[in-house]
């Protein structure tokens, strides 16, 4: 049967001449049909010789759980897999679906990483807590898997991941291939499971055709530069910020990205990939009873020991598994008992502040290099919240970081990162660098809306950026800074700055807290409550608020502030506080960038 040459007049394809359609109808459905044809048409032709291409596409949701962006870009990654395998992928943070909508996922790929104390991300809570509850629906019709991020120093590796695995099991879902926890290295084993679990998982459930929300909206093109592929940003400047006299060292870094086509928004993170300094490596090496030209080999990859060890290995904070060996090697009966009953808060006070040096040197056992290279962790690049704004700054990137460095064990210990950057790089030398979106933590789309940002020490880096974009963008909304650190004369970092920005109208206020400069100490947490019905009202006007810094006390105290001042002004119990700040983060209106 011949096609017709012009089916752009009265002949319509696939449409019944015995229903007695109106014109009008004939033309809308004509247009559709032929409109359908022609992209299955294409399907088919663009499909490869000797293979029939699909006409309709499986769905598959994949949901990610994330406070950094990592999860995210492995979604992503996930995304693309899928569509190669003919599937059609819907990405979605999971604040963005409700309990009930899983029921009816047939298809479904978790990656989350595992924020703090092992706890869920920020935008993973209010989902979990959901499909907790007893009356969770059955999952009986779907087939999953889960990509777990997470980090072996931490005691709580990966366990979001776990409990999600375990919990969708629990429901009725079919796990299609097993869950796999990654640590800082997440490159290759997260590769690994999307090959399995894309391939696995597009064999599963029915053919029905994907529904429209699956159409993927066109996405920034993922950057060339990469762990494995970095970007050689030469060092143009550096200065000290804090003042004579300080106990801390804050240093401002600037890279320039001039040719490399890369850009950033304002929140995203720089990825820095750092080198082992020179005098630790040494001092390794001694414990070792090795000499810096032993030939060790990490995987399939022979190179020096002293390479090793300054490039490739993480020689600073000891590995979990070298920990374990070191103790039953050496016998130290203490340890080894504290090991066996996973006491984690003894052995991480026995290890507080000890480097790889220090821990050999306390537990003697003899360990080869070649034994201690199988035992350490890969070498991880450094994330850093980025403190500028590309429209402010043009093919430049900046970073503020904190020195790390301190006495122990009669020796002085180091930052990898921190005093790489302070001590070896120079200006005008490359550092190997890549950047890491995080589209949670950014400015309100809308320029009017109220932003509240509370970032006391090295925590304002973002939020520096973020009074950039905001003034390129000559956006109207309010601005209001909660800044502190140790003193006022030696640490109000980035002082001129803020006053310009004040004077400007930019910064439309400031609360500073630093916490020496008088007998009581005083927080972040301290002027928030103290501010607590002006803060409840740009909350109620549509603020966002953002939280930028240290994880463990900050953060956990500037929350529970919120929570306090939220309940005391709007005038509501706990649980409505709770209710209060469960809807700022789904809106995206309460994140934070903790560490």
């Amino acid at each position: 049967m011949s096609k017709p040459e012009n089916t752009s007049q009265t002949t319509v394809p696939f449409l019944p001449t015995d229903i007695p359609f109106s014109d009008n109808q004939k033309q809308w459905l004509g247009g559709f049909l032929a409109g359908l044809h022609s992209r299955l048409l294409v399907t088919s032709q663009n499909a490869p010789a000797g293979t029939a291409a699909p006409v309709a596409q499986k769905p598959i949701t994949i949901l990610y759980g994330t406070q950094t962006g990592n999860a995210e870009a492995v979604a992503e990654d996930a995304a693309e897999a899928a569509r190669a395998q003919g599937l059609a992928p819907v990405v979605q943070d999971m604040d963005e679906i409700e309990v009930d909508q899983l029921a009816n996922i047939e298809r479904l790929l978790i990656v989350t990483s595992t924020y703090g104390e092992g706890e869920m991300p920020d935008n993973a809570q209010a989902l979990w807590d959901a499909i907790s509850e007893d009356n969770a629906p059955k999952l009986n019709n779907m087939f999953f898997s889960v990509l777990a991020l997470g980090d072996t120093s931490y005691d709580g590796f990966c366990v979001a991941g776990k409990l999600w695995d375990a919990r969708l099991e629990e429901l009725g879902a079919q796990r299609i291939c097993d869950r796999v926890d990654c640590d800082v290295d997440f490159d290759d084993p997260a590769n690994q499971w999307i090959e399995k679990a894309v391939t696995t998982i597009a064999q599963k459930g029915s053919e029905a055709a994907a529904p429209a929300t699956a159409s993927a909206a066109p996405k920034k093109a993922k950057s060339k530069y990469n762990r494995n592929n970095p970007l050689a940003a030469k060092l143009t400047a550096k200065k000290l910020l804090n003042g004579e006299g300080s106990s801390k060292e804050i240093v401002h870094y600037e890279f320039s990205l001039a040719g490399s086509g890369e850009t950033y928004e304002a929140g995203d993170a720089l990825n820095v990939i750092a080198k082992n300094r020179s005098d630790l490596v040494a001092e390794l090496i001694g414990c070792l009873n090795a000499k810096a030209s032993d030939v060790v080999t990490l995987g399939s990859e022979s190179l020096s020991l002293e390479q090793a060890l300054t490039e490739k290995l993480e020689i600073r904070t000891p590995s979990k598994e070298l920990v374990a060996e070191l103790a039953k090697r050496s016998g130290d009966a203490e340890l080894n008992r504290q090991l066996e009953n996973a006491d984690n808060e003894a052995i991480n006070d026995y290890l507080w502040g000890k480097d790889c040096v220090d821990l050999i040197k306390a537990l003697p056992a003899n360990l080869t290099a070649q034994e201690f290279c199988g035992l350490a962790k890969g070498l991880a690049p450094r994330a850093y919240s980025i403190s500028s704004s590309m429209n402010a700054h043009p093919e430049e990137v900046h970073l503020t970081i904190g020195s790390v460095r301190y006495d122990s064990n009669g020796r002085p210990h180091n930052g990898v990162c921190s005093t790489f950057l302070a001590d070896i790089a120079n200006e005008g030398d490359s550092v190997d660098v890549y950047f890491s979106p995080n589209k949670s933590f950014s400015v309100p789309e809308d320029n009017d809306l109220p932003m509240i940002m509370v970032g006391p020490g090295t925590g304002i880096a973002p939020f520096r950026a973020f009074l950039e974009e905001r003034s390129a963008r000559k956006a109207g909304g309010d601005n209001w800074l909660f800044f502190g650190d140790r003193n006022g004369k030696t640490d109000y970092i980035y002082q001129d700055e803020i006053e310009a920005m004040q004077k400007s109208g930019v910064l439309t206020r400031i609360d500073l807290a630093f916490s020496r400069d008088q007998k009581e100490k005083i927080y972040v947490q301290d002027r928030m409550l103290e501010n607590g019905a002006e803060l409840f009202a740009w909350l109620e006007r549509g603020g966002y608020f953002y939280i930028c810094g240290d994880a463990y006390r900050m953060a956990k105290d500037v929350d529970k502030a919120l929570h306090t001042l939220i309940a005391e002004h709007g005038k509501l119990d706990e649980a409505g506080a709770e209710a209060y700040v469960a809807k700022l983060k789904k809106e995206k209106r309460y994140v934070r960038d903790v560490y």
